[in-house]
């Protein structure tokens, strides 16, 4: 899906984001439940919000999307808006629950390097060449823009693993590198989904003609355009393993804050607290330029608002050098340096390893928004979805609300 250069200049801050949301909900908002599986090409054509890049990093957050929404519209009106917001929060609560999903897939993707080197497909798929029109228009786009519409995302891997036989952890690491919304939880677990691994039983196999529906038919097919139903890897079970979300934050009044690049909220800090924010994209999974860019440019612009908004006290560090973290501890005379809890991902064993190395006393705090849902994302989707709307009941515009 192609974006323009207002997009990306946009998206990158949080009054950039909440412009995008004004404007996707005043012009396309009524009617994303109708149009938003289509995928026209652009932007601007299509029917989504695209603020995942936003979301991903909580530059804007899910509880400020829905307060603004609600000021609009009924839940009723909106409600698979609001369901499509809670998958991303599912998604995150349903790896936490199991974090060994993730070191497996990791594990797993050693063993396809030879596949990489020697299988001349996999390198034609993500050069864009396989000769499959859509495909390569998608990778094409993934590559320039770093952002696919969701709709395509899911063609894109039922192509990849039933009609290529590819394995479905190579293209869960080329959309992770790529695309500038990716995060551990939503994309690896999208991945399992079509390929029948996270609801046993269920794959998600596409068609010429599903495709030729959703794009307006630009797309040309081979005759022999069909996809196997084939098994890919056997179903394995991954117990969960419940966790009580609660901040172990304190009183102290030597706090001082620390801001990632995955979460630019700035929810807990404390307004003129010592702040340390994350200056360069921390990359262990070889991300492409154009994540990387984003993530620099969005924590540059997070820096920003920092300094206007919150403290004039900000200082910042990078992970290849944390030794920057203990100076401005000592700098600052702080006693405990209080962070959101990571989840898994890059971060999950990083910050507790490096703070215990240092010898600093940290905290983690975790978001209302995320304690709310993630007891409810141990099961499927549609067990947290039964308490969608009396979550968000608090914080909806009244009376539309009660409309429905």
């Amino acid at each position: 899906m192609k974006l323009d250069s207002h997009y990306f200049s946009s998206i990158i801050s949080r009054n950039g984001s909440k412009e995008l949301l004004e404007n996707f909900t005043d012009h396309k908002l009524a009617n994303y439940k109708s149009k938003r599986n289509f995928d026209y090409g652009s932007y601007e054509k299509n029917f989504v919000s695209a603020l995942s890049p936003a979301l991903s990093r909580r530059i804007i957050t899910e509880k400020e999307v829905i307060k603004h929404v609600s000021s609009q519209f009924s839940f009723g009106q909106i409600e698979k808006f609001v369901d499509e917001i809670c998958w991303r929060t599912y998604w995150k609560g349903w790896l936490e629950h199991r974090p060994a999903v993730w070191y497996d897939y990791l594990s797993q993707l050693e063993s396809f390097e030879d596949v990489k080197v020697n299988n001349p497909l996999y390198i034609n798929s993500i050069e864009g060449s396989t000769g499959l029109e859509c495909f390569d228009s998608w990778v094409k786009d993934l590559l320039e823009f770093g952002y696919l519409h969701n709709h395509s995302r899911m063609w894109f891997a039922s192509i990849w693993i039933f009609y290529f036989n590819l394995p479905w952890q190579l293209g869960a690491e080329f959309f992770y590198q790529n695309l500038i919304d990716a995060d551990p939880a939503s994309n690896t677990l999208s991945w399992r989904w079509v390929a029948g691994l996270q609801t046993q039983g269920k794959k998600y196999i596409t068609y010429k003609e599903n495709i030729d529906r959703f794009t307006g038919g630009r797309f040309s097919f081979p005759d022999n355009f069909v996809l196997s139903d084939r098994m890919t890897d056997n179903y394995v079970y991954y117990e969960p393993n419940y966790q009580v979300l609660e901040s172990n934050t304190t009183n102290s009044k030597n706090k001082g804050y620390m801001v990632i690049e995955d979460d630019l909220s700035f929810t807990n800090v404390m307004k003129d607290s010592p702040i340390l924010i994350q200056s360069e994209s921390y990359n262990p999974f070889g991300q492409s330029e154009n994540v990387k860019s984003f993530s620099n440019r969005a924590l540059k612009s997070a820096k920003e608002y920092c300094k206007k908004n919150i403290s004039k006290n900000v200082a910042t560090f990078q992970w290849s050098n944390v030794e920057e973290i203990n100076d401005w501890v000592i700098t600052n005379k702080i006693d405990e340096v209080e962070i959101i809890s990571p989840t898994v991902g890059k971060f999950e064993k990083l910050i507790p390893s490096t703070f215990k190395r240092l010898d600093v006393k940290s905290s983690y705090f975790f978001h209302d928004w995320d304690k709310l849902f993630w007891k409810h994302a141990d099961k499927g989707f549609f067990k947290l979805k039964k308490n969608i709307k009396t979550i968000v009941s608090p914080f909806w515009n009244m009376p539309l609300f009660n409309s429905d």
